[in-house]
This record gives structure tokens, sequence and C-alpha cells, in this order.
């Protein structure tokens, strides 16, 4: 068995629809064919007979379930209770706290004062802690199984600041969620944990060829294994997605392609038959009630490439992935999938629901010594990450992914490591791919860069002098060479009305990067010489016949255009200026007159057309 751990996004839809409270009966099996027998019957939950332990771990789930981006957080002082943050799920986008509590019956005074505490700690930690500096909270909730009098509903809203809404969810609320997340009743109060590990065992035992047995049609398989999978949706935490085939396994889901996707397992034999399943996380917090572990051994030569990255790991939680067969160790997985691990891959990577600070929306200047600006971006902060030796990592993107600048702090050194990651520019508007590296290629000594928070005055922002980079002179050839002819297509974008794509610069002719610049020079306008081969004539088509005037010279219009990649892209007309030639002679062809024309000293100029200056001839598109 080979596992794909990926952290990357914990997020689920909620399931629609209220389904009955149920409990399964065990699982018959005969020979090689598995029974499954729908057992289930409605109840009440008595939250009275319960242990307080039990009712917070049951009503937070039904939060979290009810909130799917919600997350459990935990106070600097305990209060007895559980908190749950939704970031930007107010009425207003603002966050919404649910403070859950066990309390089923008439509130004591001590229940009171652990409310009121609940409500203090946390409007006192919003003006004194720097990890809560980012929150805005709208709302409070008070979540308990308990429905309140009208007179502690008022001793409610009197708790706290103004400013924060309380709202309490009480009995009627609590029983609603359990009608509706039934299978949070019976993993946590009932045998459904248990049910959920033996059940998998039997899904594994459905999709090998051995266990399907003879004379079964595909319609018989197929229901079978849906009767499994629904006993499997009772997890309330996960959901299972078995696949089967044979042949070459598909790869596994890339970073991101699957929302909620927090582990893929696959059992394959080569040639052979292969099966995967797809753990999907319900909510946020599913990994923190039922989380995923690994234990075991990386193998990693000294002053290796792998050792480099897992120290990296260690000191700014920096991600990795580790070469293949370079750990040993076991997983223990919801729905039985754990187990051990031999020369499995790890990658790590941020989670889904990191916290990346207040204002992660970002605008970059570079000031000159002069305090002038010579280049901007806007960026966004994406990820934050520490390490346990002490050390932080921030990431800002540019906007649209044109670049990464990636800092690195040495805490203990007191060294700032800043490093520089290009993205694809291919088919990005060329004036915008411009704007990108000329701020990057300005980002050197002795010029400073200054922070600000996007949408307000860049001149109250802070100054970095941490403006240098960790990259070599390759790095910096190929800033100044893909700056260079960005900012070239930049200005020929100013005079066509198409908008002009970066191409590929890789797959482009010399002679592509030359007609881009001799264009430039023309809309600057500058006049450009040039001749031809001796022995040889210049042929015109155009469109009437032309008699050079005796002494003058000869102009001629013809169109400005020039290829970038595959675009065509019209930038008006240039006059081609033949000194004083000579007509060898004329033929007429179809609907153009082809001329023959030489020039002394076999000379030729060009320049930007001029409406004010007549034209002696235009030459036929």
């Amino acid at each position: 068995m080979s596992a794909l751990i990926d952290s990357a996004a914990l997020r689920c839809r909620d399931r629609g629809g209220a389904l009955s409270l149920m409990s399964v009966s065990p699982l018959d099996r005969v020979g090689s064919r598995v029974f499954f027998v729908d057992t289930w019957s409605m109840g009440l939950v008595e939250w009275t007979r319960l242990e307080g332990g039990q009712v917070e771990a049951v009503v937070a789930m039904f939060v979290n379930r009810e909130h799917p981006n919600s997350v459990r957080i935990t106070p600097s002082r305990g209060d007895g209770g559980v908190d749950i943050l939704d970031r930007g799920a107010g009425p207003e986008g603002g966050d919404v706290v649910y403070q859950v509590k066990r309390y089923t019956g008439k509130l004591t005074p001590r229940q009171k004062k652990d409310i009121e505490d609940s409500l203090e700690t946390l409007q006192a930690e919003l003006q004194t802690e720097k990890r809560w500096e980012s929150l805005t909270v709208e709302e409070w909730y008070l979540v308990t199984p308990w429905d309140p009098t009208p007179e502690t509903e008022t001793w409610l809203q009197g708790l706290g600041q103004a400013g924060i809404k309380k709202i309490w969810h009480g009995l009627t609320w609590v029983d609603q969620q359990a009608a509706k997340y039934d299978d949070v009743i019976d993993y946590y109060l009932h045998d459904g944990r248990a049910l959920v590990e033996r059940t998998h065992a039997e899904v594994m035992a459905l999709l090998g060829t051995d266990q399907i047995g003879p004379g079964l049609t595909v319609p018989e398989v197929a229901e079978r294994l849906e009767k499994a999978i629904k006993t499997l949706d009772h997890d309330p935490h996960y959901r299972y997605e078995p696949h089967f085939g044979e042949g070459t396994p598909p790869p596994p889901p890339r970073e991101g392609e699957r929302p909620g996707l927090v582990l893929h397992c696959m059992d394959a034999v080569e040639g052979g038959r292969w099966t995967s399943v797809d753990i999907i996380a319900r909510c946020a917090a599913s990994t923190a009630e039922r989380p995923i572990t690994i234990k075991g051994t990386f193998k990693a030569e000294p002053d290796s490439e792998f050792a480099r990255q897992l120290e990296d790991f260690l000191t700014y939680g920096a991600p990795f992935t580790s070469p293949e067969g370079a750990f040993d160790g076991e997983i223990d997985a919801p729905g039985g999938l754990g187990g051990p691990l031999k020369g499995a891959i790890i990658r790590t990577g941020p989670t889904a629901h990191q916290d990346l600070g207040k204002n992660p929306d970002l605008h970059l200047e570079v000031l000159d010594p002069e305090e002038a600006v010579v280049g901007e971006a806007d960026v966004r902060r994406v990820v934050r990450s520490q390490g346990i030796m002490g050390g932080a990592r921030a990431v800002l993107e540019e906007t649209n992914g044109l670049f990464s600048i990636e800092d690195r702090y040495d805490l203990k050194n007191s060294q700032v490591h800043r490093s520089l990651t290009f993205g694809d520019f291919v088919g990005h508007p060329v004036a915008v791919a411009y704007g990108a590296m000329k701020f990057v290629s300005q980002l050197h000594s002795p010029n400073r860069l200054r922070i600000s928070v996007r949408h307000t005055p860049p001149a109250r922002g802070i100054i970095d002098a941490s403006i240098g980079f960790d990259r070599q002179g390759e790095a910096l050839q190929y800033i100044g060479a893909v700056t260079g002819a960005l900012e070239t297509l930049a200005f020929l974008q100013q005079h066509a009305s198409e908008l002009i794509l970066t191409p590929e610069f890789g797959t482009l002719s010399r002679e592509q990067f030359s007609s881009w610049h001799r264009a430039g020079k023309l809309l600057r306008g500058k006049e450009l010489a040039g001749s031809y081969p001796d022995g040889q004539c210049l042929f015109v088509e155009l469109g009437s016949e032309v008699t050079p005037t005796e002494g003058e010279d000869l102009q001629i219009q013809l169109p400005l255009t020039v290829c970038v990649g595959e675009q065509k892209v019209d930038l008006g007309y240039q006059v081609a200026v033949l000194p004083t030639p000579t007509l060898l002679e004329r033929r007429k062809r179809d609907d153009v007159v082809v001329h023959a024309f030489t020039t002394p000293d076999r000379r030729i100029r060009w320049r930007r057309d001029d409406p004010e200056i007549p034209k002696t001839a235009t030459k036929q598109p």
C-alpha cells in the first residue's frame, strides 16, 4: 500500500436533507458473499443522561458539520468549554465564534459565571493577543442543549461589550442537528466508529476479484457495493470514495484538485487489478477530531538535497517531497486504512485554513535613492509557517501568479534569506507581464522596498531594507533579457488595438525579436537606413503605374506589422523612402503593377508614416 498525504484542502459541503437516527446490525458473511442488513431506528437523545464530555463532543461536531469551514480554537485561559471560529461567516463578512457548553438544565450561578468569563476572555484577547489581530467578530453563539427562559435570554444580551451580537442555540437547535446529522450521534454515542472500521474491510473485500463469487451480474455486485458504501457514509468526519480497475492505475490526485482530500490510498499489482480509496474530510474540524497520524523514519544521505529539505522543514516549516523509498513507518487512518508504510513518498504542504495574518493583500513599491517609484506590484500573502527549530517563513505571490517572493527568517541568528520564483508568463497580457518583470528587475541595492496594505496610501507603508535576493548570475541575465523583450512589446501594445499576449520566448526566432525592436524604433520617430545586395534591385508591387521624378525621392506607404509568437499585430503604417530612384522596368501582373528600382549606393530608408506628408505611392497589401 502506498499513501499520499495532502493537507492542502479541508472543505466540504453539507449533505443536505435530514436523515433518520439509525444503528446498524453486524455484517453477516457467508462464503464469499457479504450481506448488509439495514435495521436503523429513530430515537431522541437524552442529553441529561450523558456525561458532560460526550455532550460537548457531539454538539461541537454539530456546529462543525453545519458550518464546514469552522475550526476549533484554544483560548489562552481555559474555561471548560469548546470555542469554534468560522472566519468570514458573519452577515457583514466578519467572523463568528461559537462557545459550546455541556449544560442541560437551568443555569447555576457558577455556570453563568463560566459563560460570562468565556465572552470576556474572547473580547480581552481580541485586544491583546497578536494571533487574533486579524479577527473582526460580529456574532458570538452560546450552544448548549437547554432552551433559555426569557429572563436568561435577557441576561445573556447584557453580557460583554457592545458591538458583538449574542445568540443562543439551545435544545431545539441541538435536536434539529441530531436529526440532520445522525451519523454524529451514532459515531460518538453508539458503536458507529467500530462499525465503520469493520465495513471498510468488507468494501475492500467486495472490490477484490476473488471475493465476488461466480454467477453474479454487474448490477448485483454494484448493489452490494452501494449498500456497503452507505454504511461507510455514517462516518461523521470523512467520506470514502473507492475506485477499482485493471491495468495501469491512474495517478494520484494533484494538490488542490480534490477539495477536502486528506488521504489517497492505492493497492496495485503491476499489470493486474488495482483498488484505491480517497478519504474526503467532511469539515475543517475532521482532522482534529479524528487525526491522520504518521510515525516513522526518513533516510537521508548527509549533505544531500533531501537532507537540506528536511532541515528547512524543521527550521522554517518549508514543504518537501521525500524521494521514493526514503520513508518507512506506519499510518493511523480512519476507515481501517492504517497500516505499515514501506518505501513511501511523503509530501507536505500548507493547510487550507492556515492563518495568513492580518491584511494579506499588499502593495509593494521599489524606491530609488531619490525616493522615486521605479517598480510596483500587488501581491498576496499565501503562506505563513513556522518550524519547530524556531524559524519562520512567509510567501508573497503576485496577483497574476507571475512571481513569488519567499522570506525565511532565521530568528536565532537574526538573518533573513529572500528568494524569488517565477510563474508562467505565457498567455498573459504583455503590459501586465512587463510590470511584474520591471518590479523584479529593480530589486537590488541601493533601492529600497516599501510595503503597504493594498488600497491604502502607499506613503504610509513601511520600508524594508532587505531588498536583495539569493540569486546567481544566470538569474540576473534571465531577468534582464525577459524584461527587455517585454518592455519592447509593452511599448508596441500602446500602438495596437489588439491585445498582445506574452509568447514562449524560448521558441521564437532571432528575426522576431529584431522585428519588434525595429518597429519600436520607427514608432518612436527614428528613421532607419539599410541597403540591398550589390547586383540586385528592388521589386515593388503598386496599385498603379508610377514614374519617379528625376532628382526626387520616391515615398511608398507600407503596412507596419510584426509577429509575436503566432499573433500578427497591426501597428499602422510605415514609409519606405527610395532616394532618387531609377526605374528599370515595370510589368502588370493581375491587378498590380510590379516596378523594378535601383537607388544610388543601393540605399533605402524607412520612417513612421506621417499623415501630413504626402506619399508618392501606396503598396498593395
